[in-house]
């Protein structure tokens, strides 16, 4: 098989394996119509662009296996993997609701970990993650993504906590693997358990006194029953305009 069949053959493959392609320009192959250099381009071109679909597509799929995976080291206390999830830039951060920011993998690692690795017997620390809008940079570098997290938290015998708030994550591809390298989580509620969060509200946590970060809160925002909408990373999907609440 010729390079120009194979050519054809592997355009046509895609084609048939990616939606996106679907509505695409049908590729004109009548000999007497166009030449077979001038098809062979087109052909090239559109190779290249469904290459490249495919390839943000799998990036999407390999950042929320990334964000998920945090999700799990964070439920089980497994601060130590949870940093390893992160890019090895010094700038680095992971901020959660008012503790204030934290720069790099050793300092993130030393957050994550503060009070201890795992889980105390009778502790409960759920922290899934879900309703992912990720947007992958069209050089397929570096990624945004929002996310929420529902946090049932608690000891047995003990008044538990629900933790509610979204993610405005960013992410980078380091020698080809998909890494955190800004987390911040927003904190929009959390109450007890036994009393109801409607009855019972706390405020967000603020820095630690024994482990300071190494910088303030990037944002001063109060939790509920006040209001605050974190910024949204894109535009509205149908209007593209901005979404924010006036």
């Amino acid at each position: 098989m010729n390079s120009r069949v194979r050519l054809i053959a592997a355009a046509f493959s895609l084609t048939l394996l990616t939606p996106i392609a679907a509505t695409a320009d049908p590729v004109v192959t009548d000999t007497s119509v166009i030449s077979n250099d001038r098809r062979v381009a087109i052909l090239e071109a559109k190779l290249a662009s469904l290459r490249l679909q495919v390839q943000l597509l799998e990036d999407a799929k390999a950042i929320e296996r990334v964000q998920q995976a945090y999700g799990y080291y964070v439920s089980e206390g497994m601060g130590s993997e949870a940093a390893a999830l992160f890019s090895d830039s010094p700038a680095a951060s992971i901020e959660l609701a008012q503790q204030g920011v934290y720069l790099g993998k050793k300092r993130i690692r030393e957050f994550l970990t503060h009070g201890g690795e795992g889980l105390k017997e009778g502790e409960l620390r759920e922290t899934p993650i879900m309703q992912g809008v990720v947007h992958v940079s069209p050089d397929g570098r570096s990624a945004r993504g929002r996310w929420r997290s529902l946090i049932f938290g608690g000891t047995y015998g003990q008044d538990g906590t629900w933790t509610e708030g979204p993610y405005e994550n960013e992410y980078v591809k380091e020698n080809g693997v998909w890494k955190l390298s800004k987390v911040h989580w927003y904190m929009t509620v959390k109450g007890s358990y036994d009393q109801g969060w409607a009855k019972q509200h706390m405020p967000a946590p603020t820095p630690l006194a024994d482990l300071p970060p190494d910088r303030p809160p990037s944002e001063k925002y109060e939790s509920w029953p006040a209001f605050y909408l974190p910024p949204y990373h894109y535009e509205h999907p149908v209007t593209g305009k901005p979404v924010a609440w006036d």
